[in-house]
């Protein structure tokens, strides 16, 4: 039998082997009988000795078998024996209990957690308001110093000057009030600036001139109001508007440089009108030559060798001062009409007509090859070449654009910041001619390379690069690089309004209006700059309009300049605008003159006035964007007299009472003293607060609109927490009989044990508002803790009566038998103080 079991598993191995893909050592390849024969001859043939056993076990146990576990004999006397269950083990008990521990564990460790997380969550909360009184301690610190620079630098005309800047906004908003424009630049510029160097008032005038000129030549249409607001201030930088834009302003600041060479022209031969002597009205061209040979001839010739004169004209410099005074026109119909001048360069006359008629004088690719061919071998080439030649090659060819300036032509900032823009190509990333890139973000980066002591080098005038961003149409980088000049920021903050009127300035998402960085950087190709104009505004009124409330108010108003309406992609800054006119109106604390007064008849203050330039048109509006928003601010810092007053203006008495429900009930939670580092409650006294509920409840409990809204319900929740709120009072002053007097006045806690009429109280205390059933618990402890004093006091007298100390405990026990019928109400930890 045991040899067919045998045979069994050799059989069954054969075919494991077979299946597996993992056969490592050879397989026997003999069959059962083979085996058993083969093995019966080795047993005859080798003998078992005991050096064989050693060498056997020697073997095994080298290759890791327990010889001796093998061998020893299996103890089989228990195999069968019968295993009795202990009748005691109960499996459900066990992993009940089991159960229960995890449970109480699992209840702890999130105790422990929730204690962690509320002590973490107080810290970081007493970490930010601490954080926001030390905040605005510093910018009333920083505000105190910035006023003081100014008074600096002022005498009484400069709080003359805040006036009329202020004028001037508010005639800007009056007129957005009626839909009209504005020429606010006109009017923001005749106001005196503070510089007391003339040079300096001309660099601010003229950089107002340059703001008109960009309003005024950019062939932007539209209104005055937001015409830029679109495609400058909201559009992404590569689309195709905003590159029309760009395009449009650089041409218009080429424009003013190219007047202002002009106007240099016209007063230098005026200066020497006499020895000129021109007459009668001439042309420019004539002007010009007279202006030339007044500059580069004296008596014994022309003072530059290199000049290439025909028929005693340098043309080069003719040609080249026809472009830099803005008459293109002029220069192409020169070398139009004189091709014979230019006989030693032919090619020159096709390569200037094909620059003055290609789209934005982007020349052929060819062409531009050829003009850089002539370039390169007018620059690097032995002939001494006019240096006014090679400039205007460099013009029409736009060569070696690494190199920005030529000295030996360009010798003032003026020109060199021409140049620049000449040179500059603002191209949409599709269009064809990207051969040389040399872009607006180029010229502005390497404008800012120099900063401003590049171009002011003693730094006593500020307008001077303060103007050559304004050129660059680094808008928004001029007005940072200002407001860091304090004894300007008065003009600082007008030409950022000049700007942001018509558009022209990039503002930061309201999103990030908290910040107090001036300039934000938005990281990309071609770093584009966002200002914090809101807080540019806001700094302003605080220094120097802190008291002025409708000054500061018409300056507020100037953030809903960036509206749908004028072209921005969405309410944000109109949303803005009314979140600081909230800000605003909480930090003067002048309700009345900001958002009206009620008597008999409402009066509308300042806000409601010109709501219109918050984009609010009713006054369900109204209440909704300014009331309520002031109204819950200053219920979260603890003002809850000034949130009773705004919601009876906006006629919502439900809020009214739920504020003084609240004031009272946060008053019966917290002691004073609680309340005062509390900057989320108010720290009125205990008296005021109950005096100020008494006479807002008298006032408004005969008013019919009040007690049509308000039922005799809501009405009684005030009363009771009135009278708990003097329970309490007296109680902290120790004046335990009057607060005891008081409490059976309120009768919301039974003071005598009356099983009817605890019962009775009971099922009312189901009925009262949620802000008297959460202080019921403290009511009660205060009123055992005053009965339990008393007790103690009365029986430690000798003469002590037994009957006053019976009545004392029945009171005793009328409360605790409220507090158990109430027993899911009442904290654990008070139902266990109280017994």
């Amino acid at each position: 039998m045991l040899s067919d079991k045998l045979k069994q598993i050799r059989e069954k191995s054969e075919l494991i082997l077979s299946s597996s893909e993992r056969i490592e050592s050879p397989t026997i390849k003999r069959t059962w009988g083979q085996l058993e024969r083969e093995i019966k001859s080795m047993n005859e043939r080798i003998q078992p000795t005991q050096e064989l056993h050693a060498k056997a076990y020697y073997f095994l146990a080298s290759n890791g078998v327990d010889t001796e576990h093998i061998s020893t004999p299996i103890n089989t006397s228990q195999t069968f024996a019968q295993v009795e269950v202990e009748n005691h083990t109960n499996i459900k008990e066990f992993l009940d209990e089991e159960h229960e521990k995890r449970l109480i564990s699992n209840i702890e460790d999130k105790r422990s957690q929730n204690i962690d997380d509320f002590e973490a969550f107080y810290d970081k909360q007493f970490e930010e308001i601490f954080e926001n009184i030390e905040r605005e301690r510093r910018e009333e610190s920083e505000n105190a110093v910035d006023y003081k620079e100014f008074e600096k630098y002022n005498d009484t005309a400069g709080v003359v000057r805040i006036n009329d800047y202020a004028n001037v906004i508010t005639n800007l908003n009056n007129n957005r009030l009626q839909n009209m424009d504005f020429d606010i630049i006109q009017n923001l510029s005749s106001i005196r600036n503070m510089s007391e160097l003339r040079k300096a008032q001309d660099c601010a005038s003229e950089t107002w001139d340059i703001l008109k000129h960009f309003v005024d030549k950019s062939n932007v249409v539209g209104r005055s109001e937001g015409r830029f607001t679109k495609t400058y201030a909201s559009e992404s930088y590569q689309h195709d508007s905003a590159v029309n834009t760009r395009r449009a302003l650089i041409s218009a600041s080429k424009s003013w440089l190219e007047q202002q060479s002009t106007q240099f022209v016209n007063d230098a031969l005026n200066r020497h009108a006499k020895t000129i002597k021109m007459g009668g009205i001439p042309s420019f061209n004539h002007r010009l030559r007279a202006f030339i040979n007044l500059t580069f001839k004296t008596s014994t010739g022309w003072i530059d060798d290199r000049l290439e004169i025909v028929n005693d004209l340098p043309i080069w410099t003719f040609i080249f001062y026809l472009m830099r005074c803005g008459h293109l026109d002029l220069a192409a119909k020169f070398v139009d009409d004189n091709r014979e001048m230019f006989a030693s360069d032919r090619k020159f006359v096709s390569y200037f007509e094909q620059y003055v008629n290609a789209d934005y004088y982007c020349v052929s690719k060819p062409t531009q090859e050829a003009i850089l061919a002539d370039y390169y071998k007018f620059e690097y080439g032995e002939k001494v070449i006019d240096p006014y030649k090679l400039i205007v090659y460099k013009i029409i060819g736009r060569c070696e654009l690494h190199k920005k300036s030529l000295p030996d032509v360009i010798r003032n900032t003026e020109d060199y910041i021409w140049l620049q823009l000449t040179l500059v190509r603002e191209v949409i990333n599709e269009e064809p001619y990207s051969f040389e890139r040399y872009r607006l973000s180029d010229v502005q980066k390497h404008v800012a390379s120099y900063g401003s002591s590049y171009f002011d080098p003693e730094n006593t005038n500020p307008w001077i690069y303060f103007r050559i961003l304004i050129l660059t149409l680094q808008f928004e980088k001029s007005i940072e690089f200002l407001y860091k000049q304090k004894k300007y920021r008065l003009e600082t903050v007008h030409f950022a309004v000049a700007l942001v009127y018509h558009g022209l300035l990039r503002v930061i998402p309201p999103s990030k209006s908290d910040t107090k960085i001036m300039l934000i950087t938005e990281n990309g190709e071609n770093e584009i700059y966002n200002l914090n104009f809101p807080t540019l505004l806001y700094q302003y009124i605080q220094v120097y309009i802190p008291e002025n409330r409708q000054n500061a108010l018409q300056y507020i108003y100037l953030l809903s300049l960036y509206s749908q309406a004028n072209g921005y992609p969405d309410q944000t800054m109109v949303q803005l605008a009314r979140t600081y006119v909230c800000k605003y109106t909480i930090d003067s604390k002048d309700f009345k003159t900001l958002l009206g007064s009620m008597n008999d008849t409402q009066t509308p203050g300042l806000v409601e006035k010109s709501k219109g330039l918050l984009y609010i048109k009713s006054n369900e509006n109204y209440a909704e964007q300014i009331l309520y928003p002031t109204a819950e601010q200053c219920i979260l810092t603890g003002r809850c007299s000034d949130a009773v007053y705004i919601y009876n203006l906006a006629h919502d008495y439900n809020k009214m009472v739920d504020v003084l429900a609240k004031e009272l009930s946060d008053a019966l939670q917290q002691s004073q003293a609680d309340r005062v580092i509390d900057c989320t409650l108010s720290d009125a006294p205990n008296v005021a607060i109950i005096q100020f509920a008494i006479e807002t409840m008298q006032r408004y409990e005969k008013f019919e609109p009040f007690t049509t809204v308000i039922t005799p319900q809501r009405q009684n929740t005030i009363r009771i927490l009135i009278q708990l709120l003097q329970f309490r009072t007296l109680y902290e002053q120790n004046e335990y009989e009057k607060a005891f007097q008081q409490l059976e006045q309120v009768n919301v806690v039974p003071l005598h044990h009356d099983h009817y009429h605890i019962r009775l109280l009971v099922d009312q205390f189901n009925t009262l508002d949620d802000n008297i059933k959460k202080n019921i618990p403290e009511i009660l402890l205060n009123a055992m803790d005053i009965l339990y004093k008393t007790w103690a006091s009365h029986t430690s007298q000798p003469s002590a009566s037994r009957y006053e100390s019976q009545e004392l405990e029945k009171r005793a026990n009328a409360v605790l038998t409220f507090a158990g019928l109430l027993q899911f109400n009442i904290p654990t930890d008070i139902i266990i103080r109280l017994n």
